[in-house]
């Protein structure tokens, strides 16, 4: 015999129903979450993926080298390279000498430098080695560019560029003085570097705009008033973090500033994201109380958000739509806009973090690094 339909009507309150039950499920969990996290039952806004144990060398008492790319973590210590997945399972591991190490990556390969002996080792993600640079001497900075090359900046300010073969594509020698910051546009087409001299017994901090496809320095910048702490390119525009504020000018064009804001406190720690958006850490004193303070401006010079904070942190880590804050026991995050999204304190003191992905953390503690995961 068939079996008969239920009318349609039955059927729509059947589905209405299950659709009112799974709301009242979800929202329970929901308000039980957020419930257990006020009371400070639970911090169910993190899951724990993985502890990664790291040895630190204890007759030289180095610290390890954690690197988070392309949801691989790297970590350097006691002369080895370890590879780990997103999940913090193991790749490979590589025996590796190297002091002093800095790791970069690029979309393909990873680089190793030995920032004291100027030895660079490069690798695919798998461990397998893909080139070498021996001997360049002491190296006061390394970053990667667009399409797996990368740029060395020596101690005599040569300015090089290297293909992921290790082979000298190109390169040019920066004027005398201190390298101050290392950037790149955010297509990762030009470079720019601060550079800090004495001209005439005053300070001039100067910033040159390299271009990776034309091979040559496009554009300088002298700024006689105050030194540059950082800057970065963003369309035709460099965005300039100094001790008075922050400026921006256009590349080619004269010492004038397109905008200028004047700083309110000392500056704390700042960064600049993809979109030329800067990002500051200031301490504002006044005669009854110290106030720490989060503020954000675009690529224009128009605020963003100024938010208050209810104690000090020490450094900002930038990942598309999220800002992160960390002091040595506290992380804070914020959305690009200014709501918090989420915190989390460790038991043991914090040596550094980073983004795996947007929803993974590396936490780098003395004798292991740990995933975590947002789960808010």
């Amino acid at each position: 015999m068939a079996r008969r339909k239920k009318p349609l009507s039955k059927r729509l309150a059947s589905l209405g129903l299950f659709v009112v039950v799974a709301l009242f499920v979800f929202n329970f969990n929901f308000l039980l979450k957020q419930t257990l996290i006020l009371l400070n039952i639970a911090d169910l806004n993190w899951t724990s993926i993985k502890k990664i144990d790291v040895e630190m060398d204890q007759n030289l008492e180095k610290e390890a080298v954690v690197f988070a790319y392309n949801n691989t973590v790297i970590v350097s210590a006691n002369n080895e390279i370890k590879l780990y997945d997103e999940n913090g399972d193991m790749i490979n591991a590589r025996k590796i000498t190297s002091d002093n190490t800095k790791i970069i990556g690029m979309d393909e390969y990873f680089a190793v430098a030995d920032l004291l002996q100027g030895n660079i080792f490069i690798l695919d993600y798998t461990g397998k080695t893909v080139g070498q640079i021996d001997n360049l001497g002491s190296i006061q900075d390394i970053i990667s560019t667009s399409n797996n090359y990368f740029v060395v900046i020596t101690l005599s300010n040569q300015l090089n560029v290297y293909d992921s073969q290790g082979v000298l594509n190109s390169n040019v020698q920066l004027p005398e003085g201190e390298l101050l910051g290392l950037d790149l546009s955010s297509d990762k087409a030009q470079v720019i570097t601060t550079i800090l001299s004495s001209d005439k017994y005053q300070y001039n901090s100067k910033i040159i705009t390299y271009s990776m496809k034309d091979n040559l320095m496009i554009g300088g910048h002298n700024n006689y008033s105050n030194i540059v702490y950082g800057a970065k390119v963003y369309d035709d525009h460099i965005m300039i973090v100094d001790t008075g504020g922050q400026h921006a000018y256009r590349i080619g064009d004269s010492e004038d500033y397109t905008w200028s804001i004047e700083r309110e406190g000392e500056l704390q720690y700042f960064e600049i994201d993809q979109n030329g958006s800067i990002y500051e850490l200031t301490k504002v004193e006044n005669f009854t109380d110290i106030i720490f303070r989060l503020s954000a401006t675009t690529k224009d010079g128009k605020e963003i958000f100024k938010k208050d904070l209810e104690q000090q942190f020490t450094k900002i880590v930038l990942t598309p739509g999220k800002v992160l804050l960390q002091n040595d026991r506290i992380l804070e995050i914020y959305s690009s806009d200014g709501i918090l999204l989420a915190s989390y304190e460790s038991n043991k003191k914090i040596n550094d973090v980073e983004w795996l992905n947007s929803e993974r953390l590396i936490i780098e503690c003395n004798d292991y690094t740990e995933i975590l995961e947002l789960a808010y």
